[in-house]
């Protein structure tokens, strides 16, 4: 490569001296960091985590401010939805009614609940909205059958058997007019069609992301459910999820928005709870291996434990609390951090061996794995560092904290370690050795006295190099960029599409999540989607724009099933007036029926009840917003308390929301609504323009347009911290090395690693999707460590596999505990984090292999060359005092 080999510790005075300081004075540094232990304790044990979800992300996007215009308006963005199930219609509302009087009465913790809405007005006045044409054609098979009997119940009428009777069949036009939007205007209550479900909506005192609150009401509300079902004569109430109920029994359970929101972190809680245990029990038994002894296990260990509650009283003390992502903080740093211990320990191990005295020993191990260690550090910093530009503050705190925590815990490890074994060696210099051992320099010639080398690197690179591009390949999407066909596809087809991106989110929550499939279960039901999005206006007047143009305007807004609207209840006015025209027309009609001698108890009993009701729908009139009943009204208006007067347009989806790209489809369809609209038509107020007709855009506000800016948030920063994460490495390595080609030679590891965890990805079926795709630049930062440890032990004048032999352990070891932590994960019950794992595991796997396959003949080939430009044995430069030591030839 560059001629002579490179004296690593030419410039490390200071390095020197602190180690010198630190071997002298070890127990007034371990008083220093006990204090500090003590201190950080206790900012630890104050930490509490902020669930409110809506404060990660930043309150300046206008998504927020407007979810919070809706949260003012009615109190929160979507409902806690409680189904009941069961096949006893009766039993069913009667339970539903106690209910909902108990939930009223918590004025605490309910704002409002909707279980049933009077449909009399509705079914009264639904001759207004029908088609005119319809109501016509229900006029005559009315008129027909009337006839009929008319002429039927007239003594002196003789059936021939000729004709027969006239029957009344409406079914067809009652079916299709039976509903406004997806609300049947059959039953007062949410109830669906088959009669097997209710639904009562709650509407709690705080919003959905404030998961901590929705939680507890969750437990204070099973409770009271619970002492209802044991009071005498009330229906058994049972939280099940499959259950049919009967009239003893009636199955219960929880969705919609606010469970949904809960369900989904519990799922990431509980998992972690296991995947900590066993995560640190792998590390544990992955240290004691490759040590072979409990003391170096310790050491590593406390000092990772240490490092990583340095780091919580950090977070108090900058930051001062934990959110939903941040709150994995201490698992993801252990499981790193404890590659500086591995490295340290295994350094002066082999410092040992070579026959120093243990403060020697320890210095120069400081020094000589300090450097690297202090590289990596900074780099794996730095690439958590990244993070901060994103706009989601879940990461961009996650990344401030785990970049200051990466370096404190490198620090930590050589301090405490260090420390440790110093302090032990001042008692008794012997015992430095029999707590962690020691490690023989490798042999660097054989038994023949040949150098020991890597055989034929040229064609083990060859081969390796091969082997990667095949792998590599597999990643490349090959049939284009679009989706790949839905289902399980086969290798070649796998082969053929590449690794892709997996947009449904489905795939990330946990199999047979509860909320989800009763949510499923009730948009079959009922025939309608999740939680709605709403549109705040002012007035009626623009109330009245959104829902016209939203409905008279579908073929714009493919991704919306229904808008419901306080206009939903008036009639269009000219079907209105021209139905009117109809009714007096038939109310004529009807008289001259009942002059020639027609009476409605001539009918059959059962019809002779709807036959009066029928008599007041004749009398329907036209009305406009201003006749809509105050009950009707109060779903659309705000609350007396808000700051934000006016209405809300509720809009509903007609995709599947948890596909992400549907879901973003919907959100950009509905971000930007322009409407033009009448000011003064309905209301006049101060701030109507002065014009017949104005133009406004308007905004969808809820949970869909956050979850949608947070998905497009991911996907960029994705994109963004990958690319500026690897600038950041090559410089940094550039900075290291002051050599482009050992720069580039240093990441080899590190990018055809990740290379190749993608295109296993694509052999395997596995895709990147929201989750994993954040674990890229984590990969990055720490995938540094194999190349830098290996590179500077090379270029200390070792042969490569002398280099191997050397540090190749701790580059395993440190590398097998992350995957350990990493592989935890694949226990977790949360497909999301499952996939966290499983795409670690592959990606520190991969850049390990190469590192011990591709990089290595690559060390070998520079090697090579560096033996052939080193001058004459004579004329070797000499290496100044004090800074030599066996450990360099080995």
């Amino acid at each position: 490569m560059s001629g002579a080999s490179r004296n690593p510790n030419s410039h490390s005075r200071f390095a020197y001296a602190f180690a010198e300081l630190l071997v002298r004075k070890p127990g007034t540094i371990l008083v220093v960091m006990l204090s500090l232990l003590a201190l950080s304790t206790w900012a630890t044990l104050k930490l509490r985590i902020n669930s409110n979800q809506l404060d990660l992300i930043s309150q300046d996007l206008q998504e927020v401010k407007d979810v919070k215009q809706v949260i003012d308006m009615v109190g929160g963005s979507g409902f806690l939805m409680l189904a009941m199930r069961s096949s006893d219609e009766a039993a069913m509302k009667k339970t539903a009614d106690d209910i909902a009087g108990m939930l009223q009465a918590d004025k605490e913790n309910v704002r409002t609940v909707s279980y049933k809405l009077p449909v009399e007005f509705i079914q009264q006045n639904m001759v207004l909205f029908v088609k005119t044409e319809d109501l016509v054609e229900g006029k005559r098979r009315i008129m027909a059958f009337l006839e009929d009997k008319l002429r039927r119940s007239n003594p002196f009428y003789i059936d021939m058997g000729a004709t027969k009777p006239v029957e009344l069949n409406l079914q067809d036009l009652v079916d299709k007019y039976s509903s406004v939007g997806k609300k049947s205007i059959r039953d007062d209550y949410n109830i669906s069609n088959d009669k097997k479900m209710l639904l009562i909506l709650i509407k709690p005192m705080w919003d959905t992301t404030e998961i901590g609150k929705t939680k507890a009401y969750l437990d204070k509300l099973n409770g009271d459910l619970a002492a209802y079902s044991a009071k005498p004569g009330n229906a058994k109430l049972v939280e099940d999820y499959h259950k049919m109920g009967d009239g003893q029994t009636i199955a219960y359970g929880y969705t919609g928005s606010y469970k949904t929101t809960v369900d989904d972190s519990f799922a990431i809680e509980e998992s972690l709870q296991p995947v900590t245990i066993i995560a640190l029990i792998s590390i544990f038994a992955i240290t004691i291996v490759f040590f072979r002894k409990l003391a170096p296990t310790f050491i590593v260990v406390s000092g990772t434990v240490i490092g990583t509650l340095y780091t919580l009283g950090f977070t108090y003390a900058t930051v001062g609390e934990l959110n939903m992502i941040t709150s994995i903080l201490g698992g993801i740093l252990m499981g790193f951090g404890i590659d500086y211990g591995i490295h340290f320990t295994f350094r002066t191990r082999l410092e040992l061996g070579a026959g120093k005295p243990y403060d020697v020993a320890i210095r120069d191990a400081f020094v000589n794995a300090g450097r690297p260690a202090l590289v990596s550090a900074v780099v794996t910093g730095g690439s958590f560092f990244v993070l901060m530009v994103s706009e989601f503050r879940g990461f961009s705190q996650f990344g401030f904290l785990a970049g200051c925590g990466t370096l404190i815990l490198g620090f930590t490890l050589f301090l405490w370690s260090a420390s440790l074994l110093a302090l032990v060696g001042r008692i008794n210099p012997e015992w430095p050795k029999k707590l962690i051992g020691v490690m023989k320099p490798p042999p660097v010639n054989s038994s023949e006295g040949q150098e020991l080398r890597i055989p034929r690197p040229g064609l083990v690179l060859g081969v390796s190099t091969a082997i990667v591009a095949l792998i590599c390949a597999a990643a490349v999407p090959w049939a284009g960029a679009g989706e790949p066909p839905e289902g399980k596809l086969g290798f070649l087809e796998r082969v053929k599409h590449g690794v892709g991106f997996n947009y449904n989110t489905r795939a990330l929550i946990p199999d047979g999540m509860s909320s989800v499939l009763l949510q499923d279960e009730i948009n079959v039901r009922f025939n309608i989607s999740s939680d709605p999005m709403a549109v705040y206006t002012r007035d009626l007047d623009e109330a009245e724009g959104v829902y016209r143009e939203l409905t008279q305007n579908a073929h714009k807004y493919p991704s919306i099933d229904q808008v419901v609207s306080i206009f939903t209840f008036v009639p269009p006015a000219e079907t209105a007036k021209a139905n009117e025209q109809v009714l007096l027309q038939w109310k004529e009609e009807m008289k001259n029926l009942e002059a020639r001698g027609f009476s409605i108890s001539a009918l059959p009993p059962e019809m002779q009840e709807k036959a009066a009701f029928f008599m007041k729908v004749l009398d329907a009139k036209p009305f406009d917003v201003h006749g809509v009943p105050a009950n009707y009204k109060s779903q659309f208006e705000n609350l007396p308390t808000a700051q934000n007067k006016g209405y809300l347009t509720f809009i509903y989806s007609s995709v599947d929301l948890f596909d992400g790209q549907k879901m973003m489809q919907f959100a950009d369809e509905t971000r930007a609504i322009p409407v033009t609209y009448y000011p003064g038509r309905f209301d006049k107020n101060d701030f109507d323009p002065a014009t017949p007709t104005a133009q406004k855009e308007f905004r969808a506000a809820g949970a869909t347009q956050l979850y949608a800016k947070l998905a497009r948030i991911v996907l960029w920063d994705g994109k963004v911290t990958v690319v500026l994460t690897a600038l950041w490495i090559l410089a940094m390595h550039f900075l290291d090395f002051r050599n482009v080609k050992l720069a580039l030679a240093s990441v080899i590891p590190l990018g055809v690693g990740l290379a190749m965890m993608l295109g296993i990805m694509s052999l395997t079926g596995l895709r990147l999707n929201f989750m994993n795709i954040i674990i890229l630049p984590i990969l990055l930062g720490f995938g540094v460590s194999h190349g830098l440890y290996l590179l500077h032990r090379f270029l200390e004048g070792t042969s490569p596999l002398v280099a191997l032999r050397s540090v190749g352990a701790a580059v395993a070891s440190s590398t097998l505990t992350a995957v350990a932590g990493f592989a935890a994960l694949l226990a977790a019950a949360h497909n999301g984090l499952r996939s966290m794992g499983m795409v670690a595991c592959i990606g520190l796997i991969t850049t390990l292999v190469v590192s011990f396959t591709v990089l290595a003949a690559v060390m070998q080939l520079m090697h090579d060359r560096r033996r052939r430009e080193a001058p004459p044995e004579g004329n070797l430069p000499q290496v100044p005092p004090g800074e030599g030591g066996s450990t360099r030839a080995a």
